[in-house]
């Protein structure tokens, strides 16, 4: 796309107008993976203001869109340590295994989920492959887990977080009085790292909205399908104590059964819009063997 500057204006909003009004978030990546020139001259800096008579050309979108730097395209030197769910030039998501740290702690700082990821994608891309922490899922938790490969995408990613659709299994003690319902309450976490539901004028308390319900019912469990508007700490394990429905294994929130050896809860599927595409994406995770397993019981 070739364009014709007519008036001194900052090159994000020229390329804003000029492109029918994308996102600005999309016209910045375009700008950093230097999918823009001025001049013949590649120019990455949105507040780059442009003069009248100057030539901007934007590659076109088959040139600069994930797809042209596809998994074929990444030599791999070894194994992915986890199954890989999607892999482009800008992202990595991959299943996260219950019982492993999402991210270090002071206590903790090598055995975590982050820094298998980040090994494997520096070994697969020298010293330039980096990834970026975007969310966390709880250490007892897995399932689908995204990790951006730069600070610009991560930034993308986490602005338009809450507009993504985030489903989990949770494999709970009991049957719900009701198939399906809305929790939502304010909840705050105490000194002992124990999240309870509060009142809203409680100073530090968060909102957090819960939607779930019944895929299937056994003897003495149920597996609920359960939605999240916020991502509070706890948010589904205190939730579903709640309604009187521990997660199984969760002795934390009440729970008194831990026969499947694990917290009976699993990332199943995140769906969210490319932040360089604008694409919408949508990653699974299969079941845990775990939760079929406790189903004849």
């Amino acid at each position: 796309m070739q364009l014709t500057v007519k008036e001194s204006v900052p090159l994000l909003d020229f390329l804003v107008n000029a492109m029918g009004n994308p996102s600005r978030t999309t016209v910045r990546n375009l700008l950093q993976y230097g999918s823009v020139q001025v001049d013949g001259i590649i120019q990455k800096r949105a507040d780059f203001r442009l003069q009248a008579g100057q030539q901007v050309e934007v590659r076109r979108k088959e040139e600069w869109q994930p797809e042209k730097a596809s998994r074929k395209a990444i030599k791999r030197r070894k194994a992915a340590p986890f199954p890989i769910l999607y892999e482009d030039a800008y992202l990595i998501a991959l299943e996260k295994p219950a019982g492993l740290l999402s991210i270090g702690t002071d206590r903790e700082k090598t055995k975590t989920f982050y820094k298998k990821v980040s090994e494997y994608v520096k070994d697969s891309n020298g010293d330039e492959g980096k990834i970026f922490i975007v969310h966390r899922l709880d250490r007892e938790v897995s399932g689908v887990m995204i990790f951006a490969k730069s600070e610009e995408i991560k930034e993308a990613l986490q602005e338009n977080w809450a507009e993504n659709e985030k489903i989990y299994l949770a494999l709970v003690e009991g049957h719900p009085r009701q198939r399906e319902g809305t929790i939502q309450n304010w909840l705050k976490e105490n000194a002992a790292l124990q999240v309870y539901i509060c009142h809203e004028n409680t100073p530090g308390a968060q909102l957090a909205v819960t939607h779930y319900q019944v895929l299937h019912t056994y003897a003495t469990k149920s597996l609920l399908e359960v939605k999240i508007e916020t991502g509070r700490k706890h948010q589904i394990r205190i939730h579903l104590s709640g309604i009187g429905c521990p997660i199984v294994g969760d002795k934390k929130y009440g729970a008194v059964t831990s026969s499947i050896g694990r917290l009976g809860l699993h990332a199943f599927s995140l769906e969210f819009t490319h932040p360089v595409t604008e694409e919408r994406i949508r990653l699974e995770s299969a079941v845990p063997p775990a939760f079929k397993v406790a189903s004849k019981e």
